[in-house]
């Protein structure tokens, strides 16, 4: 639209020079209303709200083998790190991000899969892993009831964003179990990365863990995250209990080779 009102205004000019001088007060009555149509509705196409997108995964950035974010604990020393490998692709001329989970001993436990709408991205897989006594992996299908991630463009900076995921374990089919996600945008900050302090967002999370078998065990607690512009999530804490709480904050951006490189050692 915007390459349109430039065309209007340039070829609006050009024309005007040519144009006998009986005519041009016609023309400049007859191109400001046009031009005033354009700016009409440029105005109303072009949507109001907090834009966030910048803040999310660079997904221009994770094409191909994508980068592996590296997290390591804020708290405790002893707490082992973990790894996301991320990787953007398109289909269908729809963009998405596919992203798996590592713990320290490189074995994947979960993969996710979202897809980049106007206003936000949106959960639409999700799996995880588990292994029994043998070491042999077990994929687990989780159904998405509710897949809000990240908003993109935030019209309310009240509204919540509402996550639902459950599943049952091949290992044991008697319990399932149901993870209620809540995030809200709580303003914004700044964080220092690779010695340089740049802008960032935080959000609050609320989460609900539920295991259902005979009846129902539940546990509520909340949390934070952050976000940088330009890289994605930096930092995020839960605080399960009064006495337990686990942190932890992006250490390093590898590409996959690099990854790969580690695990030989």
């Amino acid at each position: 639209m915007q390459s349109l009102l430039f065309l209007v205004l340039n070829s609006g000019m050009l024309y005007l020079c040519l144009l006998p001088d009986c005519c041009r007060m016609f023309f400049l009555k007859n191109t400001f209303s046009a031009l005033l149509v354009v700016l009409f509705f440029v105005s109303c196409t072009k949507e109001k709200g907090l834009e966030l997108s910048s803040y999310y995964y660079p997904l221009d950035e994770l094409s191909g083998s994508g980068k592996v974010y590296c997290y390591e604990s804020s708290l405790e020393k002893q707490d082992p790190p973990f790894y996301w490998h991320y990787q953007s692709f398109k289909e269908g001329g729809k963009t998405f991000l596919k992203g798996t989970y590592y713990d320290y001993l490189f074995r994947p436990f979960q993969y996710v899969q979202e897809e980049a709408l106007y206003n936000g991205m949106k959960l639409v897989d999700f799996k995880l892993y588990e292994y029994d006594s043998l070491g042999q992996q077990r994929e687990i299908k989780v159904n998405i009831e509710g897949g809000n991630v990240f908003p993109f463009l935030l019209k309310d900076s009240l509204a919540v964003l509402y996550t639902k995921l459950s599943w049952k374990s091949p290992l044991d089919t008697s319990y399932t179990t149901t993870l209620i996600r809540n995030r809200q945008y709580a303003g914004d900050t700044t964080w220092l990365w690779e010695g340089q302090t740049h802008q960032a967002v935080n959000f609050y999370v609320r989460e609900l863990i539920d295991v259902e078998s005979e009846g129902h065990i539940e546990k509520e607690y909340g949390g934070a995250e952050t976000y940088l512009k330009g890289k994605g999530l930096v930092a995020f804490q839960k605080n399960i209990s009064s006495d337990f709480r686990i942190a932890y904050k992006l250490s390093r951006i590898l590409s996959y080779e690099e990854f790969l490189e580690m695990q030989k050692r």
